[in-house]
């Protein structure tokens, strides 16, 4: 019943504002809204994204609009108050929940964990510091192999369940040699900001981060919290077959808490970048520590920071069952990007960056999709086939399998999406799973040899 009531005032919003979007202040802005929204448009509409994107320069608000559903089985549409599950960017607040405790003399980076947990393996040499750059070397955990991961996160868990989990772990690594992103670090900095706060850890965001921003649209999902109990909050759903879409398997985010347990939307995420731009919240020199890059990766706390094309920038990606986001800001220039859907395929990842090369009137890449069977028989067979990677793959030294089938190319039996080139030739192609480019490489003699996956090359075993 409570659902029911939640979706007729969505309904009832939605009947004043079916989608909302700003009246572009110069001529300027309505361009690049224009620009942005034939970039989304196309997108939306094959059913790949669904969500908010905002795009604020300065006062300016260059883009606020709504794509798609909030609850397609319903006809609900997004509105600027739906609220999505953002993975990962969550951790960005338990690095600021951490680094108050620290300006607080409550905790020092270098203190290792075995001074709050004594019974988690190798705490006596992990230190806050490894933690927050997730170094560890604490595994996922438990293990995803098994299916355990899946059992789990289908149950409420307290903090204090899953820090019992992690102290039966077997370390993969020393502490600060090798990243591992398992949610592990962030658990257990949960558990710290909890013992040293005497709050627990929704509580602490609550008021020491989200009240005092006025984030009133966002907060933790706890143990103690179903999904019909948080007010606009969407269905997430994800892809299925060419262009369907199906509802996500509902997870119980207790089990991810501190590192991807919040729930926002793009205006609360806003304002949060705007606090990290004029140094609210903390000091100068603790946001500095939060944005610094550490061994030598663009991976600070909680976030990761470089200069492309010479511009600084900070961002974050999420992605969790039914959701995928992207927060990115642009302190020198007050440029803030944030993309929400609430469908898991990682279009937020590849097009906030494109987003942001419009705004700066750079060269972006606008795909030109055609129907999957456009590949047709004979080139497929040509294609086909098991392509190894190295370790730096994303499933280090793992293989993609390439395949055809009810006259559609398959990555690991994903449907391959063709982009075409202006003579209608087809260029790469895109994975709808992962939204990755996967192009098909010549040799000398012609062959197709090798697989551009990304940025990484397999080769044709």
């Amino acid at each position: 019943m409570k659902r029911l009531l939640l979706k007729l005032t969505s309904i009832l919003f939605i009947i004043a504002n079916v989608s909302y979007s700003q009246d572009p202040k110069n001529d300027r802005d309505f361009e690049l809204f224009e620009k942005i929204d034939r970039l989304i448009t196309p997108i939306s509409k094959s059913n790949n994204f669904s969500g908010n994107v905002l795009v604020k320069s300065g006062k300016s608000t260059v883009v606020s609009k709504s794509y798609g559903y909030f609850d397609r089985e319903n006809k609900v549409q997004n509105t600027s108050d739906t609220k999505f599950l953002i993975g990962s960017i969550s951790a960005m607040f338990t690095s600021v929940a951490i680094m108050q405790l620290v300006e607080n003399q409550k905790i020092n980076l270098d203190d290792k964990v075995a001074k709050f947990l004594t019974d988690i393996p190798n705490g006596e040499k992990i230190t806050i510091h490894h933690l927050l750059t997730e170094r560890s070397g604490l595994p996922r955990v438990v293990s995803n192999a098994d299916g355990s991961y899946a059992r789990l996160t289908q149950t409420p868990h307290t903090l204090d369940q899953l820090v019992e989990y992690i102290g039966k772990l077997e370390p993969i690594a020393e502490p600060g040699m090798k990243y591992r992103h398992s949610g592990s670090s962030f658990i257990l900095l949960a558990k710290i900001i909890e013992m040293q706060s005497g709050n627990s850890y929704g509580e602490y965001l609550q008021s020491n981060i989200f009240n005092p921003l006025e984030m009133t649209n966002t907060g933790h999902y706890g143990f103690k919290v179903d999904y019909q109990d948080i007010p606009n909050l969407a269905n997430g759903y994800e892809p299925e077959g060419v262009d369907g879409l199906k509802i996500a398997e509902k997870i119980h985010w207790s089990t991810k808490i501190g590192h991807a347990s919040i729930y926002s939307t793009v205006n609360d995420l806003y304002k949060f970048g705007q606090a990290i731009i004029h140094n609210r919240l903390l000091s100068v020199d603790s946001w500095k520590t939060i944005t610094s890059s550490y061994y030598d990766t663009s991976l600070g706390y909680g976030i990761s920071a470089n200069r492309r094309d010479g511009r600084l920038r900070y961002y974050r990606s999420g992605s969790t069952p039914g959701f995928s986001s992207y927060f990115l800001v642009y302190p020198e220039e007050d440029l803030s990007i944030i993309m929400l859907s609430n469908i898991k395929i990682h279009i937020p990842y590849f097009n906030v960056p494109k987003i942001a090369a419009i705004v700066f009137g750079e060269q972006y890449e606008q795909l030109n999709l055609v129907n999957p069977t456009a590949v047709g028989y004979d080139l497929a067979q040509k294609l086909k086939g098991v392509y190894q990677f190295d370790e730096n793959f994303y499933n280090p030294n793992g293989t993609v399998s390439i395949s055809y089938e009810n006259d559609m190319l398959l990555s690991d039996g994903a449907p391959l999406i063709p982009a075409v080139q202006e003579d209608g030739k087809i260029a790469k192609f895109i994975n709808r799973q992962f939204w990755s480019r996967l192009e098909f490489v010549r040799d000398s003699i012609g062959n197709f040899s090798k697989l551009k996956f990304d940025k990484f090359v397999g080769v044709k075993k």
